[in-house]
């Protein structure tokens, strides 16, 4: 009989979680993009949210950062802003981003019954935080293949959040 260990278990789901999430990077709704690259002129890495149907103010900032390269969620906390995971999954999944959704008010997504994320688990397919990442001024925006709490950026690199609701995975909007 073979039996996991709490830290076997625990690294054993998020790597599924993480295969999950590549697969629907790959099978994801269609996005929308605009023809025209945008450009910055940031030499650390750019940091983007655009908040959606949330009450919240779309930002870019740019963050120096020491060396080539840094953790994404330091980046992400230098530019001011906070970030909240799931209890099941950690910072590999974002739940909350400068407190929204609120905890408290239901999330409103035309189509859809209202709710209230609590950040337990996984968030609805219908209304969750997108992490984008680019990794040059003119290149397009991917899907990040890795969690916030375990991507690494590099210099010239942009990240982006973008709270996504119904059918379209809108990439950020630099505003």
């Amino acid at each position: 009989m073979y039996t996991l260990s709490r830290a076997s278990l625990t690294a054993t789901v998020v790597v599924a979680c993480s295969a999950l999430l590549v697969g629907c990077a790959s099978t994801a709704p269609t996005t929308e993009s605009s023809t025209a690259p945008e450009t910055s002129a940031c030499n650390g890495v750019e940091v983007v949210v655009n908040f959606g149907v949330l009450d919240g103010t779309n930002s870019s900032q740019c963050i120096e950062i020491p060396g080539d390269s840094a953790k994404a969620i330091d980046v992400v906390h230098d530019a001011g802003f906070s970030t909240e995971g799931t209890a099941t999954y950690g910072d590999a999944i974002v739940c909350r981003v400068n407190g929204l959704p609120s905890p408290t008010e239901p999330v409103v997504v035309p189509g859809q019954a209202e709710f209230t994320e609590t950040c337990a688990g996984m968030p609805p397919a219908n209304a969750y935080w997108a992490l984008w990442q680019k990794s040059s001024d003119t290149a397009s925006w991917d899907y990040a293949q890795a969690g916030l709490g375990d991507l690494t950026v590099k210099k010239g690199e942009s990240l982006g959040f973008v709270f996504t609701t119904g059918d379209s995975t809108p990439t950020p909007v630099v505003e």
